[in-house]
């Protein structure tokens, strides 16, 4: 009988674990899935699962880090602009 029609949930930590059993200390699926009572499928679904949340958080944080870096630019560009106007202002100021 698969896991699935037992009912069995597993918590979020528990998944996690498992797959880092898988993907960062290199244990074959089939072994770290058997070992922990899983179908080898489930624990790929689990590997996908935290795969395409990685590269969504990269996604997510390359676009947070263009942003920032335009932010940076324009920041630069105003504090260059506020210089040109303290000098242009010197110039502008009436004589005594």
């Amino acid at each position: 009988m698969s896991n699935k029609s037992k009912g069995i949930r597993y918590d979020e930590e528990f998944k996690k674990g498992a797959v880092r059993l898988v993907t960062e200390r290199g244990r074959p699926v089939a072994g770290a899935a058997a070992d922990l009572g899983l179908t080898p499928q489930t624990l790929y679904r689990w590997i996908n699962g935290e795969r395409r949340h990685q590269d969504a958080n990269q996604a997510r944080i390359d676009e947070l880090e263009a942003a920032l870096k335009a932010e940076k630019r324009r920041v630069a560009d105003l504090e260059e602009t506020v210089a040109i106007l303290k000098k242009t202002a010197i110039f502008a100021m009436p004589r005594k």
